[in-house]
This record gives C-alpha cells, structure tokens and sequence, in this order.
C-alpha cells in the first residue's frame, strides 16, 4: 500500500486532486498564521505619540 502512495506515476486523477486539496489548504494555513501574527505584532506595538502644543486662546 505505501508503495502504491510512494509512486506517483500510478496515481489516479482522485489522489493527484486531493493531494493538491491538502497542499493547498497547508499553505493558506501558513499564509494566514503569518498574517494573523503580522497583524498582532503591528498592534501590540508602541506608537509614538506626537508632540502637539495646546493653542492659547485670546493669545
């Protein structure tokens, strides 16, 4: 049986789909982990804040 898994030649159009399935949805898992910690890192990050003057009135 695993030989028959280990010869690629002998695979029908079945096992090329879903092994394409299953590598497809490994890397969009990947994609969207980076992306999620992307993400997380840009807002556990500290912002300067800038240095504004308040306005005097009737100055």
């Amino acid at each position: 049986m695993l030989e028959n898994w280990l010869s690629a030649g002998s695979w029908t159009q079945e096992q090329w789909l879903i092994v394409s399935v299953m590598i497809f949805v490994v890397v969009a898992s990947l994609v969207m982990v980076l992306r999620l910690y992307s993400i997380y890192k840009m807002a556990t990050r500290k912002r300067a804040r800038p240095n504004l003057r308040s306005r005097r009135l009737g100055g």
